[in-house]
C-alpha cells in the first residue's frame, strides 16, 4: 500500500483525520506530520510521525521519498472553524 502524509496533524480536524485514516489503512501506512505543536500520545504510538515545516521544500521532498507518500493532505495553518465553513 501506499503511504499517506498528513502535514498538520496536531490540529483538531488533522488529528481526527489521522485517527481515521489509521483506522482503516493501518497504523503504519499514515505518517502524522506537525510543526509547532506536539503530537498526541496516540498518534506518537499508532504510526509513524515527525516534526515537519511544510515551508522546508527539501525535508518535504525527502520525507515523501523516503515514506513513499502517494497522498498528502495539507492541513497545515488551516484554523478549524473556518476550515469547515
Amino acid at each position: 500500500m501506499q503511504r499517506i502524509l498528513i502535514t498538520g496533524a496536531t490540529g483538531q480536524i488533522g488529528s481526527e483525520l489521522t485517527r481515521s485514516l489509521r483506522a482503516k489503512y493501518g497504523g503504519d501506512n499514515v505518517i502524522a506530520a506537525g510543526h509547532r505543536r506536539d503530537l498526541s500520545q496516540d498518534a506518537i504510538e499508532s504510526g509513524p510521525h515527525m516534526r515537519l515545516d511544510v515551508r522546508d521544500r527539501a525535508v518535504l521532498r525527502d520525507t515523501v521519498v523516503k515514506y513513499k507518500v502517494a497522498t498528502i493532505y495539507h492541513l497545515a495553518s488551516l484554523l478549524s472553524a473556518t476550515a469547515e465553513d
